[in-house]
């Protein structure tokens, strides 16, 4: 039972019938796979004659870590009618990586890479994300200086590498947000456990609706800080993946609705407004990062350059919310 289906192979019925703890007689299959996975859809036929549509995700390798497994059987696991796809099975091994048994909404739900992003949506993700948010809020310790050290080692190397390419010099303004966001990191006021990649191909809705979200793939990096200030997560949601003219004439209502939905009297909208600067600053070191990697520097320019005007874009309204 307690074993990483590492290939199809390892899917079967009798694998399925211990899982579900329900008869499986037969089941179908196809595979799927991208750069960090293999995702395998089923359609399952039990022996009382009702079927479901089940996906089993697989991560193989040593390199990734247990937190997407744990985002489903620990993390959020007594949180009612949490914003997460139900997942029935999760195994992690340290040597050889983990999957997950999920429900299959692909003939229903859809993610939001070619949905025009709207009001309903942004107001949909910000309720579900401070719902999140309020559920591990301030529960824990500030992150420790050498996960703050690692997290800001990982930009560096972008700043001169996008002087290089494009003209840009941005060392001034880097320097400025590190110490901004190093100084915030050690006041424990507003943070919580994060998703830390909302892009708009991790998030699924109804198709044709903009309502209820679900939340997927958090797959930190080594480098990431996975508990810090948690309007991050909106900042990074909304600034680097919204038209600039779409943000601008919502985020204000968005940015104010999350904070209702964390619910904490104690922390004040001016506190908040204060943290959302920062954090829309700190969206800068998304291109950064891609700028800090030979291997993306040029394969990923056209969505660096777009994400870098839109933090400029977004830094420039902050004032204005």
């Amino acid at each position: 039972m307690n074993k990483v289906i590492l290939n199809a192979d390892g899917i079967t019925p009798q694998w399925l019938s211990e899982v579900l703890q329900k008869d499986v007689s037969s089941l179908k299959m196809s595979i799927e796979s991208s750069s960090w996975s293999s995702q395998v859809p089923l359609t399952v036929n039990f022996r009382d004659g009702s079927t479901a549509s089940l996906r089993v995700k697989i991560c193989a390798g040593p390199s990734f870590g247990p937190s997407e497994v744990n985002y489903y059987t620990r993390d959020y696991v007594s949180m009612t009618n949490a914003p997460l796809v139900k997942c029935w099975n999760a195994e992690f091994d340290t040597q050889v990586g983990y999957h997950l048994l999920l429900d299959d909404l692909a003939k229903t739900h859809t993610n939001r890479r070619d949905v025009q992003p709207s009001r309903p949506y942004g107001l949909a993700v910000a309720k579900a994300l401070g719902r999140l948010h309020k559920y591990h809020w301030e529960s824990q310790s500030v992150p420790a200086q050498r996960a703050v050290d690692r997290y800001f080692q990982e930009f560096r190397p972008g700043i001169a590498a996008l002087k290089s390419i494009s003209g840009h010099d941005l060392f001034g303004e880097a320097s400025e947000i590190e110490m901004r966001v190093r100084d915030r990191l050690t006041n424990p006021r507003g943070m919580s456990l994060l998703h830390g990649d909302l892009n708009s191909m991790n998030i699924l809705t109804p198709k044709g609706n903009d309502s209820p979200v679900y939340f997927l793939d958090r797959q930190p990096f080594d480098w990431s800080l996975t508990y810090a200030v948690a309007i991050h997560d909106l900042a990074y949601f909304l600034v680097l993946w919204w038209p600039e003219d779409i943000r601008t004439a919502h985020e204000a209502e968005i940015v104010r609705c999350w904070h209702r939905e964390v619910g904490d009297a104690t922390y004040q909208w001016e506190q908040a407004l204060s943290d959302w600067k920062i954090a829309v600053r700190q969206c800068l070191h998304v291109p950064l990062e891609w700028c800090s990697k030979p291997e993306t520097v040029e394969k990923m320019r056209w969505l660096w350059e777009l994400q870098l005007t839109r933090v400029s874009s977004a830094v420039a309204s902050a004032d204005y919310i």
